[in-house]
């Protein structure tokens, strides 16, 4: 018996998850300077950029980690990958 095709790794979707984390980053952007903005506090500038370019930041990275990780887990022929706890 064959074993079942793997997957091969799609740069392509490594690119879309990025632009969904990009779009993620932007919205908790949004969330957040609405909090900021109705707050006493007096921020610098600089610093709430920062952060926000630092939220925009994290949140694709974080994407592109999460589909690389699942492709690269498809595409393994160990079969430890593909046993998973809830088909016990």
């Amino acid at each position: 018996m064959p074993s079942p095709k793997r997957p091969s790794f799609s740069g392509a979707r490594v690119v879309v998850a990025l632009g969904i984390g990009f779009v993620v980053g932007l919205c908790l952007v949004f969330f957040f300077q609405v909090i900021i903005s109705h707050t006493p506090a007096d921020l610098h500038d600089m610093r709430i950029r920062g952060f926000y370019g630092m939220l925009i930041i994290s949140s694709s990275l974080a994407a592109i980690v999460i589909e690389t990780t699942r492709q690269l887990q498809a595409g393994s022929s160990d079969p430890s990958y593909h046993h998973h706890w809830w088909g016990r």
